[in-house]
């Protein structure tokens, strides 16, 4: 687990913490090894991940197009105006 803090400034208690959401997330697995407690990304956890950030890449995608539709109209709206 100290190699895990090492790189970065947090305690290895508050690493433990984060380990130990990831688990309950279902996005790592965790073993013992003697003192050793080796972690590894659980596939089907990370493929769920996936999967809803495919779903919502999509909506974003939808929003900036309607967003750009509306500006656009805006924009020709304010130039007919103008003229």
């Amino acid at each position: 687990m100290l190699e895990l803090a090492k790189p970065f400034r947090m305690s290895q208690p508050a690493i433990s913490q984060h380990l130990k959401v990831l688990e309950r997330a279902g996005l790592i697995t965790r073993r013992v090894d003697g003192a050793r407690r080796p972690c590894r990304l659980a596939p089907a956890g990370i493929d769920s991940v996936d999967r809803w950030l495919r779903v919502l890449r999509r909506a974003l995608s939808r929003n900036y197009e309607r967003l750009d539709e509306l500006l656009a109209k805006t924009a020709a709206i304010r130039n007919q105006e103008e003229s």
